[in-house]
């Protein structure tokens, strides 16, 4: 029987990776609409990177560079995103 831990863990990192395929959605949608260049594309990076995260985790091995190295990702792309969508200058 798997350990609680780690079936919250794959849980949580698969619940992270749909949200995150909101955030493109979201970017996708305001490229479309606006016009502007808003790197959409790129939030299915850290998607892809929480979904083997939990893979690994359901396989008993340890994920979790995979998932720091997404939610490093995620942030500096949820950043652009708002920079983009706000029209903060460089």
């Amino acid at each position: 029987m798997a350990n609680t831990g780690i079936v919250l863990e794959a849980y949580s990192l698969i619940l992270a990776s749909a949200l995150t395929f909101f955030l493109f959605a979201i970017g996708r949608f305001y490229q479309l609409n606006v016009g502007r260049e808003t790197h959409c594309n790129w939030f299915l990076v850290p998607a892809i990177l929480f979904l083997s995260s939990a893979v690994l985790y359901a396989l008993d091995y340890d994920g979790t560079i995979l998932a720091c190295v997404g939610a490093i990702l995620l942030i500096i792309l949820t950043i652009m995103l708002y920079n983009v969508m706000m029209g903060v200058e460089k």
